[in-house]
């Protein structure tokens, strides 16, 4: 048992309910005038089951329904998927509503809301309809691997008018871009050809050549390690010889002495090494003494310049003062009761008055106590310049010898840095050349993988020869051939043309072709719509006789629309009856539906919805009919149009 239509349900802007329900596993028919709705039910069931547009025609529908709605049968479970009309002018953006279980009535109005997104919409329909985990794997070009989805199979479900009748295409939807590739790509796994166990076994494959292959590459690694390239080893003697390792004189000729030389070089034992002196604090020290010395020095030389700049000045103040005393010891020639307003000499009368002798002789006697007292002190103040000029001497001995002492220090510093960077740049060689003779050198702790390789490869094989694409081409042919064979049985009972040779379905065309004496004949060299239509027909028959036989996850349900209309245009359609035809046409329809009836007899589970105009007088037939469109009865009510009222 697979997925069959239950009932579609649209809901009115206001919230009112048209149920359309159909039968499960037979042939249902909708019988009516044009324009009444019957073409729109593909559309609405494309779209409800996961199609990204809304392709329902502008119109009364587009205008009145406010949620489209089907309700999905397998078995004893039930799923009723909605999804909201997008409304006039726009084929996008629809909320999606979805309810499982079984319920007595559909859902209210009030309750339709989004609760699921298309892509999970998509993958709960796949797994509703028994759809498993697959994918198809080009095995050449850049495509991207493809997983069939209820998607994919529904291309094989639906025949709208302008499909039925078509030369060039046989599938629904083959017209649109990416389509035609996309049924070649899934039809295999939905006929059979590729099973559940082939992913699974291909699952295996790809887990067992992911393994093989880092084994592989692991013993890579290892070949690359042990790889002694003369260049390598030429390229570690020279670091060696730079740094001090190896003897400057040595050549590299043969690899084994190099590699000895190598781990000579190698096991040089670095760590003995005499720890490098650090003149770091000595030298601190020095500048610090040194810095010390120059301020002193310094103080010094100020001192000094001050002491010889003041017995300078005392100099000059001593003569002065010898040449002032000189001056006034010429006051002897003067009288001593002179009173200043006569002159001393020749007591005349001065108009100005001269100082008094007195005055004289006390600044005279002052003078020479000055001149005293300085050439007193004149002597202190030469030992002191002396005792500054000595320390200043001792100042700058000292300095020079700390100078002497920082420059040896540096130059010890220098010295031990180098050697420090040496024994850095022979660690970083050791290193290398370790590094280069662990790898050359067997390990005990590697283990052989060779035996690990040849039972990857074994696995690999046996699982590759279980996932072999010809296996799967072959069993594609065989149940191919099966259904064209069918084929050629269900185009017996229509008065086809070409109908008496064997058919087959060209997958790698996507057409059907009539192998006649004359060579192959496709169907877009097939003439008029009869045939067209017939083949159509017949080859989905034929293909869900095979689905259903193999109870292959495909949906169990056929949608043909205007199967009739290569012998019953619309335009003579009266009231379905098909008196006005000719014998021939008349013929042709009863034989297509009493084919399509048969057919739901012949294939368990199938349902097969006709949309046509053509209503038969056979028991069979009315029995079939869901509805019958015709005086003001329509697939949505016309009250529900607002324009329309």
């Amino acid at each position: 048992m697979s997925m069959n239509i239950g009932a579609i349900i649209l809901y009115s802007h206001t919230g009112e309910e048209r149920e359309l329900t159909f039968k499960s596993g037979c042939l249902n028919v909708i019988t009516g005038d044009s324009k009444t709705g019957k073409s729109a039910i593909i559309d609405i069931i494309d779209y409800c089951l996961g199609r990204s547009s809304c392709n329902v025609a502008e119109g009364v529908i587009r205008r009145s329904v406010a949620w489209f709605a089907v309700r999905l049968l397998n078995g004893d479970d039930e799923l009723l998927v909605a999804r909201k009309n997008p409304g006039p002018g726009t084929d996008t953006g629809g909320d999606i509503y979805v309810r499982r279980g079984s319920f007595d009535a559909a859902p209210a109005f009030e309750d339709l809301a989004r609760n699921m997104v298309e892509g999970e919409l998509i993958s709960l329909l796949s797994r509703f309809v028994g759809i498993s985990e697959n994918e198809h794997r080009p095995l050449s070009g850049t495509r991207h691997p493809l997983q069939a989805t209820i998607r994919h199979a529904l291309f094989l479900c639906f025949q709208k008018q302008d499909e039925i009748d078509n030369r060039d295409r046989l599938f629904h939807r083959q017209g649109d871009q990416f389509i035609p590739q996309a049924i070649k790509d899934t039809l295999p796994y939905f006929v059979g050809a590729v099973d559940e166990q082939h992913f699974l076994r291909q699952h295996e494959l790809d887990l067992a050549r992911e393994a093989l292959r880092e084994l592989e590459q692991r013993v890579q690694r290892q070949n690359e390690a042990r790889n002694v390239d003369i260049s390598r080893i030429r390229r570690l003697v020279t670091d060696g010889k730079r740094v001090g390792l190896i003897v400057p004189e040595y050549e590299p000729v043969e690899t084994d002495i190099a590699l000895e030389v190598l781990d000579r070089a190698a096991r040089t034992d670095l760590a003995s090494t005499t720890n490098l002196p650090d003149f770091g604090d000595s030298i601190n020290r020095l500048r610090n003494e040194q810095a010390t010395l120059r301020s002193a020095l310094e103080r010094v030389n100020d001192e000094a310049r001050a002491s010889r700049l003041m017995l300078s000045e005392q100099s000059a103040y001593s003569r002065e003062g010898h040449e002032q005393r000189a001056r006034l010891s010429s006051i002897g020639l003067f009288k001593v009761e002179a009173d200043g307003h006569h002159c001393p000499l020749c007591e005349s009368e001065l108009a100005i008055p001269t100082p008094a002798s007195d005055q004289v002789a006390n600044a005279l006697r002052l003078v020479g106590e000055q001149l005293a007292a300085v050439e007193v002190e004149q002597p202190h103040l030469q030992r002191h310049i002396e005792g500054l000029e000595q320390r200043k001497g001792k100042l700058e001995r000292e300095l020079v010898e700390a100078q002497n002492s920082l420059a040896r220090l540096i130059a010890d510093d220098a010295r031990a840095k180098a050697q420090q960077d040496l024994l850095v740049d022979q660690a970083r060689v050791v290193g290398r050349i370790g590094a280069f003779l662990d790898a050359v050198r067997p390990s005990d702790s590697e283990p052989d993988l060779t035996p690990l390789i040849e039972a990857a490869k074994r696995r690999v094989e046996t699982l590759e020869a279980a996932v072999n694409a010809d296996d799967v081409a072959q069993r594609l042919d065989t149940y191919l051939n099966l259904i064209s064979k069918q084929m050629s049985a269900f185009a017996e009972y229509l008065d086809l043309e070409h109908s008496g040779s064997e058919l087959r379905l060209d997958v790698k065309k996507l057409t059907v072709v009539a192998d006649t004496l004359d060579g192959p004949i496709p169907l877009n060299r097939m003439g008029s719509g009869e045939n067209w239509v017939g083949y159509h027909v017949l080859t989905y028959l034929a293909l869900h006789w095979w689905f259903r036989k193999r109870n292959r996850p495909v949906p169990a349900m056929l949608i043909f629309d205007q199967p009739s209309q290569a012998h019953y245009p619309a335009e003579r359609d009266q009231e379905g009856s098909l008196d006005p035809l000719d014998d021939k046409d008349r013929h042709a329809v009863q034989a297509l539906f009493e084919l399509m009836h048969r057919a739901c007899q012949e294939i368990e589970g199938l349902q097969l919805i006709v949309l046509d105009h053509a209503h038969l007088a056979d028991e069979w037939f009315e029995a079939s009919i869901v509805e019958e469109w015709r005086r003001h009865r329509f697939l949505v009510p016309p009250e529900w149009d607002t324009r329309g009222r």
